[in-house]
């Protein structure tokens, strides 16, 4: 799956186009969209197939990821994905250091039994940092009306 993210004026747009050739498309409003990567960094790192990129390349429309009455059904995949993104975007901002990255996971997830935690290690940790940093500056370095283009497999 093709993900575009456009950078505009006031408002920044993010564009799936899948591999059948369906789109999907959403107004993500003026901030940066680095929650967004953060979600492809994890999900790409860890193969999560039910997070946001993986139910969006599936069929589901972003606006239905946007639906607290439908993401609160959702796998518990999507739950884990939205909790390291969080989490990935938090040691990115300096909120939180990369050490702290597993531990927060870990306790953040501690209550639910379906959540199955991959191995993560420190050094994959880093590598997500980077790859992360590596994005969002990209993105800045990006003019209005360009794209951020990156591929879900």
């Amino acid at each position: 799956m093709e993900i575009l993210i456009t950078k505009g004026k006031n408002r920044n747009t993010l564009t799936c186009k899948r591999r059948y050739g369906t789109i999907t498309s959403m107004n993500l409003g003026p901030d940066i969209p680095n929650h967004d990567i953060a979600h492809y960094v994890v999900e790409k790192e860890f193969k999560l197939e039910n997070g946001f990129y993986g139910n969006v390349k599936s069929g589901m429309p972003i606006e239905d990821l946007s639906d607290k009455e439908i993401i609160k059904n959702l796998d518990s995949e999507t739950w884990l994905s939205e909790i390291m993104a969080r989490n990935l975007q938090s040691i990115g901002s300096g909120a939180a250091k990369t050490e702290q990255f597993i531990e927060l996971v870990n306790w953040e997830t501690q209550n639910s039994k379906e959540m199955k935690i991959p191995n993560m290690s420190l050094i994959t940790v880093k590598k997500m940092k980077a790859d992360f940093d590596q994005l969002c500056k990209k993105w800045g370095l990006i003019p209005e009306n360009g794209e951020l283009k990156l591929i879900f497999e």
